[in-house]
């Protein structure tokens, strides 16, 4: 994952196949494998925005630039987090597509990114 760029709440980041892959299926289950708890609280974004953005996501194309808005970014990364909370490290990789260590290090990943387009708004 590579951010190329940001205007405002704005981001523009070229992902693989694989990445776009791990933002896919963090969002279907969280959309429609496991069950959220105060969904908007812990996403980010409301169901419905989550699927949009679910849609959105499916029909990427690999390592191509696309523009995000920040919340987009962060309700992926905690999409990540709730499925690293509530899978079972056995079903994990069948469920997901990727193993827990995977999905740990996008959620950093992404962590990274966010916090480096964080910074630079605040200065």
């Amino acid at each position: 994952m590579v951010l190329e760029g940001q205007q405002s709440e704005r981001i523009t980041l070229r992902l693989t196949k694989d990445e776009i892959g791990h933002w896919n299926n963090a969002l279907n289950e969280v959309c429609n494998g496991i069950s959220v708890a105060n969904f908007q609280a812990a996403i980010g974004m409301t169901r419905d925005e989550a699927a949009a953005l679910l849609e959105r996501v499916h029909v990427l194309e690999p390592d191509r630039s696309d523009v995000f808005l920040l919340g987009e970014a962060l309700a992926v990364r905690n999409a990540l987090t709730a499925v690293l909370t509530e899978l079972d490290p056995e079903e994990f990789h069948s469920r997901l597509g990727f193993t827990v260590e995977e999905s740990r290090q996008m959620r950093n990943t992404l962590d990274a990114i966010i916090g480096q387009v964080r910074l630079v708004r605040s200065a």
